[in-house]
């Protein structure tokens, strides 16, 4: 008997959202609604906080750690450069590692 009390009680609570639902569609076309209804919101995307330029001739992409850039360039010399601050004082190289 408790089965079927919380059955009943379940397929009520469906049919009350199908209705709502169905309503809501229903009414959207006429306008009713209109004037209750939020908003859409919009999607927001935040600013970058540094923007900076790498020029190509330091070299080839590598890796990425702890906004330092890893860079390797033609002659196999490997650069690890600072990318975190403003222009013209970033991007900076940090070490540069040549291969005797």
């Amino acid at each position: 008997m408790i089965a079927d009390r919380y059955t009943k009680a379940i397929l009520s609570v469906i049919a009350v959202a199908l209705v709502m639902i169905a309503v809501r569609l229903w009414f959207s076309e006429s306008g009713l609604l209109s004037a209750v209804r939020p908003d859409p919101a919009h999607a927001q995307s935040a600013v970058a906080k540094y923007e900076v330029t790498v020029p190509k001739a330091w070299g080839k992409f590598v890796a990425y750690s702890n906004n330092n850039l890893l860079l390797e360039a033609p002659d196999q010399s490997m650069r690890i450069v600072d990318v975190e601050g403003k222009a013209p004082e970033y991007p900076k190289v940090k070490v540069l590692i040549r291969w005797q």
